[in-house]
């Protein structure tokens, strides 16, 4: 057998193989194509699922976001509405606490019959007795009311319903050092509530005690034979000097004072006062003051230099029943001034322009009695309109309950 290969069959040879390497690099060629194909259409295919599902998971976390602080403006707001109304309802709640609850009006009347809220047991010096109660001052705020018991040297606090007073200053026997109290006269509570002060007569001054403190104490002004006290809206103290004829103002610190009513002689001129006894200050800053000698009520307005006789208490054709001896005053909201009087053992309310005073408590004769008073002193109303009068010789503090009916 020849193996020999001719030159026609090796070109025809050659040209088989080299068509057959062409073709195969061919196919080799579009394999990788297509694998390089595959691998890109499994990468997108993988790709668009997780950039759609982070689009989504952006899209709600800026969702999310966008609640949020909506949410956030939200609360914030109904805290600021809230706030407003808090506040609103804080300021309103300050302005009815300003205002009585129950406006005294020239029709206004009181049970006859009192109810007896301290004292009541005889004359003595426990702490359910008194000796000579003079002064009251009553704070709404706790219902409790501060009595100045003359004999006894003392300022004594009754709770509302007590059985008992309780000693807040003074009661170390009568003298004149830091502690104690000779004859006090009048109390009233500063304008923060935090102490008290006193009219210590017999002592010739006036004294700041502490509420807190017992045994915190201070001589506020030296050298004033006071009577009566009086504070008015911005915590400034009135003073009534009976041994000058005079009612000074005194702002915290001052222990001057300025005149605001009277001079230092005596007399019956509308410029003059004679003993001034009892004092009381409206919120326009008149004065209206019990002159004791010229058996009148007066009142000086704001940077007067002379007063008004608004309540003569002489007798005579206009007025055929006078005061008698005039002790004490207090004004209500509409301008009606109720005076208490000694002699005839009532309590007299005097409208404005009346020629007249109108008993509205007590009986002409005196006793012991529900309606009854003897030698009654100070008097003041609460917010609701219930009258308390200082019932001096019954050793008692009696409270006239206003008549709503």
């Amino acid at each position: 057998m020849n193996n020999r290969v001719g030159v026609d069959e090796s070109i025809e040879v050659n040209s088989n193989t080299t068509g057959s390497r062409t073709l195969c690099e061919h196919f080799r060629t579009k394999k990788f194509i297509w694998i390089i194909s595959s691998i890109i259409l499994i990468a997108v295919i993988i790709a668009v699922p997780v950039i759609i599902i982070t689009c989504s998971n952006k899209e709600m976390e800026k969702a999310s976001t966008v609640t949020e602080i909506l949410t956030t403006i939200e609360i914030t707001t109904q805290i600021e509405i809230t706030t407003q109304i808090t506040t609103s309802t804080t300021t309103t709640t300050k302005s009815k606490q300003i205002l009585p609850p129950v406006i005294i009006n020239n029709n206004t009347k009181w049970k006859q019959n009192a109810v007896t809220v301290a004292g009541g047991f005889g004359q003595g010096s426990g702490l359910n007795q008194f000796n000579w109660p003079q002064g009251i001052y009553v704070d709404d705020d706790d219902q409790s009311i501060y009595i100045v018991d003359i004999l006894n040297h003392r300022i004594v606090r009754w709770e509302l319903d007590a059985k008992n007073g309780e000693i807040v200053a003074g009661g170390n026997e009568r003298g004149n050092d830091i502690d104690q109290l000779d004859s006090p006269v009048d109390v009233v509570l500063d304008k923060e509530k935090k102490y008290l002060i006193i009219c210590d007569a017999n002592n010739r001054r006036v004294m700041r005690w502490s509420r807190q403190n017992i045994d915190d104490q201070e001589i506020l002004i030296p050298d004033i034979i006071c009577y009566s006290l009086a504070i008015d809206n911005n915590g400034d103290l009135y003073i009534a000097d009976s041994q000058r004829n005079l009612v000074r103002r005194f702002q915290q610190g001052d222990m001057v004072g300025i005149v605001v009513a009277g001079r230092h002689t005596p007399g019956n001129q509308l410029y003059q006062l004679d003993r001034p006894r009892s004092i009381f200050v409206d919120e326009y800053y008149s004065v209206y003051i019990a002159d004791y000698f010229n058996n009148r009520v007066m009142k000086w307005l704001k940077y007067a230099t002379e007063g008004s006789v608004i309540a003569p208490g002489h007798a005579s054709n206009k007025n055929p029943n006078p005061f008698g001896s005039l002790i004490s005053l207090t004004v209500d909201h509409m301008g009606n001034i109720y005076v208490s009087n000694w002699d005839n053992h009532q309590i007299m309310r005097w409208s404005p322009g009346a020629i007249e005073g109108t008993p509205v408590v007590g009986e002409k004769q005196s006793g012991s009695g529900p309606i009854q008073l003897m030698n009654p002193q100070d008097l003041s109303f609460d917010r609701q309109g219930n009258l308390y009068v200082v019932d001096k010789d019954n050793h008692r503090i009696q409270k006239f309950i206003i008549d709503l009916d």
